[in-house]
């Protein structure tokens, strides 16, 4: 084709709304877009300060599979979430927010043993929601620091036998499991 003639046909097309990109497709979103229709994974108000999360409001929710999470009753126990089990935490921007108040990120958990970018058997995935940007967390800083879950903590249930809890530390049923986020 000529140069003008290409030209004319992309000026007909962009007329009609019409673009082509070259630009990668993008990936399909690894937390579902309803998981905050998801139960709670704690009925415990999660606005005191944690490592990696500040101070910040949080709502922890998990997708049905993660609810029928196994346990060994060895001593000490073990706790294992089946693949599939998504976990998803709603970080706020303030600690005490309000009706209109909307989350500003999520970082989740995904078990996926057999992916390559697994720690733990968990992909470990913030969401910036301004953006939409998910982020894969390659390095060992979520699963190093969730790996205190799998010994007796000071956050959630405490672990006080100190159970393997599958990199958990607020596990489902701990004290109570309620419904989705009241803001």
């Amino acid at each position: 084709m000529k140069p003008r003639t290409i030209i004319a046909v992309c000026s007909v097309l962009t007329l009609f709304g019409l673009t082509f990109s070259c630009a990668k497709p993008q990936p399909p979103s690894l937390i579902p877009s309803d998981y905050g229709r998801w139960k709670t994974t704690t009925g415990i108000t999660l606005d005191y300060p944690i490592p990696g999360h500040e101070d910040r409001f949080r709502v922890i929710h998990i997708n049905d599979k993660g609810l029928g999470f196994a346990r060994s009753g060895g001593s000490p126990e073990r706790i294992t979430f089946s693949e599939g089990t998504i976990i998803a935490k709603d970080i706020y921007a303030v600690k005490n927010p309000g009706p209109a108040d909307l989350p500003v990120m999520v970082t989740a958990m995904i078990k996926s043993g057999s992916d390559p970018n697994a720690r733990g058997g968990w992909l470990w995935v913030v969401k910036d929601l301004k953006i939409g940007k998910e982020t894969i967390m390659t390095g060992d800083f979520c699963v190093r620091c969730h790996d205190n879950a799998n010994e007796k903590h000071p956050y959630g249930w405490k672990n006080p036998d100190g159970a393997f809890a599958d990199y958990v530390f607020f596990i489902p049923g701990t004290d109570s499991v309620v419904e989705a986020n009241p803001y």
